[in-house]
């Protein structure tokens, strides 16, 4: 115990039977017990507390690294391939039905002004062959 043997422990007993008499010897032992006892007590709070201090950092950590990612992947997305994943709205936590309706009907009359002047490329195409077959 504290890195004493029996005859130093041997020794403070008897020191402390001298000083303090055999009548406040047992109330002194219980007094330093009780210490002890609510040292470690605090000592174990603190553990705990701190533990979950650095699990609370740990997560934040995380949570950082996976927006980092996400912002890597999108930033990759949109320069390579002008995609809109809608991570931007990840990012944010707030996706807005109207505002998302409105971009989905944009795009779909954007593909139809794009099938409009295929169609209108084919039948140029085939008109010019008619005319040259006659």
């Amino acid at each position: 115990m504290f890195g004493f043997g029996i005859s130093e422990i041997f020794l403070i007993a008897i020191v402390a039977v001298i000083a303090l008499g055999p009548e406040k010897l047992p109330d002194a032992m219980v007094k330093i017990a009780k210490m002890f006892s609510s040292v470690k007590k605090g000592l174990n709070d603190a553990k705990t507390t701190l533990d979950n201090e650095l699990n609370i950092a740990e997560l934040k950590e995380e949570a950082n690294k996976f927006k980092a990612q996400i912002e890597d992947t999108k930033a990759s997305l949109s320069i390579e391939n002008k995609f809109d994943l809608g991570l931007d709205d990840i990012l944010k936590d707030d996706l807005e039905p109207s505002k998302k309706d409105n971009e989905v009907e944009k795009i779909k009359e954007k593909f139809a002004k794009v099938n409009e002047e295929k169609e209108k490329k084919k039948d140029e195409k085939f008109s010019l062959k008619n005319s040259e077959d006659i």
